[in-house]
């Protein structure tokens, strides 16, 4: 006999489960995905390393919300839909998507088994392993960064399927943000670059070095200022940079700096391969 204490429960999960069945099945993405990727969830994500946020799906889904202020419901896959994203292929995977592993079979909002994860996106360190960012991977509700991130063989180990998912909102390096003009106190003339890291994104730090905070992963043709200065760390050199996620060092390594057309030259179009 069910006890009288369970009943608003089971009366919530029946609910969900109508409004889930009632809602129209996501479609997978076709190879040419129709959203461009969205760093901003990555560098959403980044600002809470190190920081309490609980378990991984819920902490995924503020991320989303307030990077762009989509509102996820509860389904560990339609949720993703429900929220405007798209699937793309593990190839096509790039900074800001979200890598969830699931039974494909088991995706209500009360699933629970072990292998269940949600994870963001931060660089692509080879074919088909990432550098991600996710919360409670150590079951203990803080979020880090985690490197050799292999969806393939991770999900397979628990015998789950692995989707990953695109949120609206990204840019491409074709409509990347101008270099913004910030008159600061010993920064002197800028000069422009754009970021080149194809594939793959570039680690703004609060200080010249790999020990440093990473305030934002910028995408490759992020379009950034040089402040003039650099410094030495970590066995590289950095620069110091003003980007659209704020201020920092960057290694000076992955900058294709952008010389000013004169007054009487316009701007060349060609590719800076």
């Amino acid at each position: 006999m069910t006890s009288r204490s369970r009943w608003p429960a089971l009366i919530a999960a029946l609910l969900l489960t109508l409004v889930v069945i009632s809602r129209p099945i996501g479609h997978a993405a076709a190879a040419q995905p129709s959203l461009n990727p969205n760093p901003n969830v990555a560098a959403t994500a980044l600002k809470y390393e190190g920081s309490y946020q609980g378990e991984c799906w819920g902490f995924v889904k503020r991320v989303v919300r307030e990077a762009t202020g989509e509102q996820m419901s509860f389904d560990y896959r339609q949720a993703f839909f429900d929220g405007g994203a798209i699937e793309v292929s593990l190839a096509d995977a790039q900074v800001g998507d979200v890598i969830q592993f699931t039974d494909d079979s088991n995706t209500a909002a009360w699933a629970d088994y072990p292998g269940l994860h949600t994870a963001i996106i931060l660089t692509r360190t080879s074919e088909n392993v990432f550098t991600v960012i996710d919360s409670n991977s150590e079951f203990d509700g803080i979020v880090r960064i985690r490197e050799g991130f292999a969806p393939i063989s991770q999900a397979a180990m628990k015998g789950l399927s692995f989707h990953i998912y695109r949120f609206p909102g990204g840019g491409t390096a074709a409509t990347a943000p101008a270099a913004p003009t910030v008159s600061a106190p010993g920064f002197g003339q800028q000069q422009p670059a754009t970021v080149a890291t194809p594939n793959d994104c570039l680690n703004l730090r609060d200080i010249a070095d790999t020990s440093g905070t990473i305030i934002a992963c910028m995408p490759d043709g992020t379009t950034l200022a040089l402040t003039g200065d650099q410094a030495q760390g970590s066995g590289r050199t950095w620069a110091s940079v003003v980007t659209p996620y704020g201020a920092g060092w960057v290694a000076a390594d992955y900058l294709i700096p952008v010389a000013p057309a004169s007054a009487d030259e316009p701007a060349s179009q060609s590719d800076p391969r």
